[in-house]
């Protein structure tokens, strides 16, 4: 009976994953990234079906989530992003909301239109883009 009831939830997961698998990004625990070209630890990468790449630092003293979509190509904090720690986060939505890097909500709205250019590159392999402070990050898929 117990044997039924786990091959029964293990079933029903993996189709709720199957149907929302455009917004659901799992670790990649053996990803790497660099910033301007020194491999960088304490970041967790996760990975959805279509290759889109979200990265996570939550430590001190500047935690971060920068998530880069193969839709738009345009790196960005995610508004909505539920996570599970070091395993799995899921977006609002299969082109999910995001805040662009250099996005400032005290700034009149006039001035919020961005003139940075992150120069992004995405294969299913790597992942690379100009942060807003000019630094070039790489994401290395393995």
């Amino acid at each position: 009976m117990f044997k039924t009831v786990l091959i029964a939830a293990f079933l029903i997961l993996m189709t709720l994953i199957w149907v929302n698998r455009e917004r659901v990004y799992l670790r990649d625990p053996i990803a790497s990234v660099y910033r301007d070209g020194v491999e960088q630890s304490g970041i967790q990468v996760f990975q959805n079906y279509s290759n889109d790449v979200l990265i996570e630092k939550d430590s001190d003293p500047a935690p971060y989530r920068i998530l880069i979509q193969g839709w738009n190509q345009a790196p960005g904090t995610p508004a909505v992003l539920t996570c599970m720690k070091w395993m799995a986060c899921l977006a609002d939505n299969d082109q999910a909301a995001t805040y662009p890097l250099d996005w400032n909500a005290d700034a009149p709205k006039a001035l919020r239109k961005s003139r940075y250019d992150p120069h992004v590159s995405m294969t299913n392999r790597e992942t690379s883009f100009t942060a807003a402070d000019g630094t070039r990050l790489r994401i290395v898929l393995r």
